[in-house]
């Protein structure tokens, strides 16, 4: 990339081939993208465990895990599930465009490919997913508008499923405290604990939003809902001092001056986490199953430390 050229975000390219992979580094990173490569699915899978980049490219051709099994894991994860793969294949595999949309890919290429075309679906698939999912720009999670969407598919559905809503307290005095940056970094360490509780849970479809500033939404099945809240609690507990500096660290609290001259003290942050199982009875509408959510929300911030507020009501909201 010159220094002149605009930077047009990340792409990962996944190819066993070496020298095509060195090909479409090279093409790619003149047009201003800068290049993540993985040799195979495996490598895929930990560079996505440590970056998000705009958009994937696939070759389905893998020496361990085929192309279209790597697309359908990478569609599950929630970390993962909104970054638009292309997938790419030599000319006349029979049946391909059928397999790379039902495996989950949001566009195909043939090989060899053309440099130009490749750049040109980059670019549409990256400007159609944003403009689909308006993802959280800090964390890459989905925004309001999908956590919606999804949250109205499942009362749809009519499965049981269970809906929880994370609130980090006094996130607004940690950020004056520490300025933005660093609440931005508590803002990803908590979106990776609660996409690391789901995992270690082997939550089978779930969910996370990331609606506000600190507000996180996800969804999960209602048998392991409280389990999950309740580690993402006790693991943002066990983390949260490692974001103070040693002063606040060692006293366990920051002080803050208002603006009339009043000190306030203010203990190691906390989550309130409110859990709504639902699994005979489910809420009229997405704006209803909110309101419940934000009502319990509201009861977790009355209790001590880190809380977990779960609906008991057969029929929440009632």
């Amino acid at each position: 990339m010159t220094e002149h050229t605009t930077h047009r975000g990340t792409v990962l390219v996944v190819e066993d081939s070496a020298t095509l992979r060195q090909m479409m580094k090279m093409t790619l990173e003149e047009r201003g993208y800068t290049i993540l490569e993985a040799a195979d699915g495996i490598s895929a899978l930990t560079v996505l465990s440590e970056s998000t980049p705009e958009a994937i490219v696939l070759d389905i051709n893998l020496p361990d895990i085929d192309g279209f099994e790597l697309c359908k894991r990478m569609k599950a994860e929630p970390r993962s599930r909104n970054i638009p793969v292309i997938m790419a294949t030599g000319l006349g595999k029979s049946g391909f465009e059928i397999m790379a949309i039902e495996s989950g890919a949001d566009d195909f290429i043939a090989k060899p490919v053309d440099p130009l075309v490749l750049d040109a679906r980059i670019e549409m698939v990256v400007r159609r997913m944003r403009r689909e999912r308006f993802a959280n720009a800090l964390t890459g999670l989905p925004s309001s508008a999908l956590t919606e969407e999804r949250l109205g598919f499942m009362l749809a559905r009519q499965k049981p499923f269970a809906a929880s809503f994370l609130d980090i307290d006094h996130f607004k005095a940690f950020n004056r405290r520490y300025g933005h940056a660093r609440g931005d970094m508590l803002l990803r360490h908590t979106a990776e604990i609660i996409l690391e509780a789901l995992r270690f849970a082997r939550c089978k479809d779930p969910f996370v939003g990331h609606t506000g500033a600190d507000d996180f939404v996800f969804t999960s099945e209602p048998e392991c809902a409280e389990e999950v809240a309740r580690q993402i609690a006790q693991t943002f507990d066990l983390s949260i001092l490692d974001f103070y500096e040693d002063e606040d660290r060692d006293e366990r609290s920051f002080t803050l001056t208002d603006r009339i001259g009043q000190k306030h003290r203010y203990g190691p942050l906390t989550v309130s986490i409110a859990v709504i199982p639902l699994t005979t009875e489910y809420p009229e509408s997405v704006i209803a199953l909110l309101d419940q959510g934000a009502d319990l929300l509201a009861y977790a911030k009355t209790l001590e430390g880190s809380s977990v507020a779960v609906e008991r009501r057969a029929h929440p909201g009632q």
